[in-house]
Order: structure tokens, then sequence, then C-alpha cells
């Protein structure tokens, strides 16, 4: 059992610090993933961990490559840990989730309620012409041409408004309620 210092510390994240860098790559743990940080932090404990539990002096030479071995093992172990961690938080938040679905998509009162509330918020912010687009689409039937001679403009004038409706209107494709 090795003590750990301030200085120790220091000096090993100098001298082995490559360890760290060189589990995080054979993971494809990369620069650009967004918990690159968090474990890299990690690494740097279970080598604070390794040095602490490693029964001979791993400055001295002869110890130097068992050191790197075991310091290794026990980073590449660490580190599958958090990824499985990680994994199995992700695929019981998914299965919550598809539990509040599969409820919200039993009861059709539900449905309904939730399109009524969405296009509500929908008509809050069309201007004038697109709720007119829209009403006479959906309610009227209405085609591109018969929208355009029953407000006396363009096809195009009436591409435009559809085009921005369908701007609005993108949180409902997403599933976003508002």
């Amino acid at each position: 059992m090795n003590k750990l210092t301030e200085e120790t510390m220091q000096a090993i994240l100098h001298q082995f610090e490559g360890i760290i860098y060189a589990s995080l790559k054979k993971l494809t743990i990369h620069k650009g993933k967004q918990d690159y940080d968090d474990f890299y932090q990690l690494g740097c404990l279970k080598l604070f961990d390794a040095y602490h539990d490693f029964d001979k002096d791993p400055f001295d030479e002869t110890n130097r490559y068992p050191f790197v071995y075991y310091a290794s093992q026990r980073l590449h172990w660490a580190f599958l840990d958090e990824m499985r961690k990680e994994n199995r938080r992700i695929d019981r938040q998914e299965a919550d989730s598809d539990d509040i679905t599969d409820l919200a998509s039993e009861d059709p009162a539900f449905d309904e309620l939730i399109f009524a509330d969405q296009l509500t918020h929908l008509m809050t912010l069309l201007s004038p012409k697109e709720r007119l687009f829209l009403a006479d689409r959906l309610l009227g039937q209405l085609s591109i041409t018969a929208i355009a001679k029953k407000h006396a403009v363009s096809r195009k004038t009436v591409y435009r408004w559809r085009q921005s409706l369908q701007k609005k209107a993108l949180f409902l494709k997403e599933g976003n309620t508002f």
C-alpha cells in the first residue's frame, strides 16, 4: 500500500497519465464525446486507487511495467462498469417513457385532449392568412387552387402560407407538446 500525497498525485499523473488516455482510446471514448471529461476524471481517481493498492513502488524501474499493466486493467474495467451503468440508466429511462406512452396511447380521449391543446397552441402562433388556409384546407377540404380563387390571391401566395404554417407546426412533428 502506497501513501497518497499531493506531490505523489502530481508525480503519478506526470508519469502515468498516458494509461488513462490509452484506456479511453481502447474503448473509443474520444474528446468529442460529451462525457469524455467525466471518464477522464474517473480515470484519474482509479489511477490513484491503483497506486494506493499496488504493493510495490511503481516509480522504481523494476516495478514500472507491472504497475502499468495493473493500472491499465483497473482503468479498463472501471470504464466498462461506468459505461454499463450508463446504458442501464438509459434503458430504464426508455422503459419508463415507453410505459407513459403506452398509457397515453391506450386512452383515445387523452390523445384527443393532447391534439386539441396542440392545435390551440398552434392557432395562437399563426397569422390570420395562415388560419384561413388551415380552415379551408382541413375543414373545407379545398385544394390550393380553390383556396387561391376563394381569397383572390395567386397559388404561389397560398403555397407561401402553407410553407409558413408548416414551419410553425414543426413542434407537432417533433412530438413536443409546446
